[in-house]
């Protein structure tokens, strides 16, 4: 049998030609419904694990039915920004009778396949660590998608929506401001993940701190690759230990640059005289550390009405083809920690 590779949906028939018996008997031994010899039954079960096989929910749905549910996938689902960032797209998704349900980016083979046996009629992507052939597989298999661009997604093509965040340009934005405030050697934290993987240079945020650091010829280090909070700090220990002490420091989240100033505090340096830190995202979290933390702030609002906008035009209008794309600013929350 040839391998059934892509994102087709694995169907009664594959089973059926797997197992050697007729589609009719593979439908009984599905649907429990009739008598079958207990060795046809257990070819058609061997058959049905082998191929991983799960009812298309999509597939069996009336044309034209909708289930008015989005999926969203995000990479952080216990931080502050996608919780807020649901919240804004769930009350403007509520008002066309849709329901937003979020998810973790498991990161596994079978995640997509799962995905693809449920009846979502869009799927919002905001993981950096999504893989993109995945992302590719989906948009292939025409469910809507919209796109929050975390990282490059140039190679992707098809009918999707993608929407530019600023990150990149907010990212060099930070730099300027280190740089203007006469800081010369900089840090960046990337982000904590329970696998240990860090970002490389198709992420914003890192490939925009690095670019302009090189453009404005300032000393830089990544600190990258943490499961925790203490491995980050530690890091950062480990790293000035060494004789480089930047009078910079950049989170990719307000998460890190806080771990990142907590850490320099403790071992003595001043906030900001000694270094200067800026954070993403404008969490909650700014406003009461000490000194508070200044930020830049992603359009959250915006950024739920472009996703609500392009999921409906996708909806509604499958076979435009090409691909929407919105382009959104970030804002610089000034506190006193630069």
């Amino acid at each position: 049998m040839e391998p059934l590779d892509g994102l087709r949906t694995i169907t009664r028939k594959d089973i059926a030609r797997e197992a050697g018996v007729t589609e009719t008997i593979v439908s009984y031994v599905i649907n429990g419904n009739r008598y079958v010899k207990e060795e046809k039954r257990k070819r058609v079960e061997e058959a049905i694990a082998k191929l991983n096989y799960r009812p298309n929910t999509m597939a069996r749905a009336l044309k034209g039915k909708k289930s008015n549910h989005i999926l969203f996938i995000a990479d952080d689902i216990q931080g502050e920004y996608f919780g807020k960032l649901i919240s804004e797209i769930d009350s403007l998704a509520y008002k066309h009778d849709y329901f937003i349900t979020l998810c973790a980016d498991h990161r596994d083979e079978d995640f997509v396949n799962r995905i693809y046996s449920k009846f979502f009629d869009g799927i919002v992507i905001g993981s950096a660590t999504f893989p993109l052939a995945n992302i590719q597989r989906l948009i292939d298999a025409h469910i809507p998608i919209v796109l929050l661009e975390i990282r490059d997604y140039h190679t992707i093509e098809g009918t999707f929506g993608l929407i530019n965040t600023g990150l990149y340009e907010g990212a060099k934005a930070i730099v300027r401001l280190l740089s203007e405030h006469g800081r010369k050697r900089l840090l960046f934290l990337d982000r904590i993940s329970s696998d240990g993987k860090g970002s490389d240079l198709s992420d914003w945020r890192l490939k925009g701190f690095s670019q302009e650091c090189e453009r404005l010829h300032l000393e830089m280090q990544v600190v990258t690759g943490c499961r925790s909070e203490e491995e980050m700090a530690q890091k950062v220990r480990d790293l000035l230990a060494t004789g480089f002490v930047p009078d910079g420091l950049v989170g990719r989240n307000d998460q890190t640059a806080l771990v990142g100033m907590q850490t320099c505090k403790r071992l003595g340096y001043s906030i900001p005289s000694d270094m200067a830190c800026v954070g993403f995202d404008n969490s909650r979290l700014c406003r009461f550390s000490e000194p508070t933390l200044c930020s830049m702030e992603i359009q959250q609002k915006e950024i739920a009405k472009a996703v609500m906008h392009m999921l409906m035009h996708l909806m509604d209008h499958p076979q435009d083809g090409g691909h929407l794309e919105e382009h959104l600013s970030t804002r610089l929350v000034m506190r006193e920690s630069v």
